[in-house]
């Protein structure tokens, strides 16, 4: 368990980015998308050391997205309904070159995102004694082992057993105090949920759930 960036993870930094993100019409908004994101990193790399590589991936992604955003064509990537549309239309969502495509991107953050989710619920309905280490065993087998090769499936499943229990975990990453952080991780995976459907919802109506 990493202990250099202990409490570095603001839950609700996230809750705050998440809630902002989504419009009343279900409009994703890219900028406070990537603002959330960013915040996110901090959990993985807390995470332990295999998952530091999720944290490098999704850094690297959110880059590569804010890339889109400053370029000349940025006013297409503002949403991500938009930025979607714009490469279905212009036959460039399968691009891997430099940059990549917005929406071969995105989905990596998405799938991620998935994992994330999921935790913080299990995480919120557990006791504090409870490992941790089942619960992110569990989520991982459910969501991002389905997408990493399985040497690294099996060095997640080691680093993910020393994993402590409830209590201990949020006491070593998050920085509001124990009690706020039950609070807020049912609130913040709520915020999540709806950005998640309608992503999920783009990405199968426009046949994208499987770009290289």
């Amino acid at each position: 368990m990493a202990t250099s960036q202990k409490k570095d993870f603001d839950l609700q930094l996230v809750l705050d980015g998440f809630t902002q993100c989504q419009t009343e019409e279900g409009t994703i908004l890219m900028e406070k998308y990537l603002y959330s994101y960013t915040e996110l990193c901090r959990f993985f790399k807390l995470m332990g050391t295999i998952f530091g590589f999720v944290a490098h991936d999704i850094e690297s992604k959110i880059l590569i997205l804010q890339g889109h955003l400053a370029s000349k064509n940025g006013e297409k990537y503002t949403t991500v309904q938009a930025m979607i549309q714009h490469e279905v239309d212009t036959d460039t969502t399968i691009v891997r070159g430099h940059p990549p495509s917005g929406s071969r991107t995105l989905l990596r953050l998405h799938r991620a995102l998935e994992f994330i989710m999921a935790f913080m619920l299990k995480l919120s309905g557990s006791s504090d004694n409870d490992r941790t280490s089942v619960i992110a065993g569990d989520v991982y087998k459910d969501t991002l082992a389905k997408y990493h090769l399985w040497i690294v499936q099996k060095m997640a499943a080691v680093a993910m057993y020393t994993l402590p229990s409830r209590k201990n975990l949020i006491e070593m990453m998050c920085k509001q105090d124990y009690g706020t952080v039950l609070e807020l991780l049912n609130k913040v995976a709520d915020a999540m949920r709806p950005v998640y459907n309608e992503t999920q919802v783009l990405y199968q109506k426009h046949d994208l759930m499987n770009l290289p």
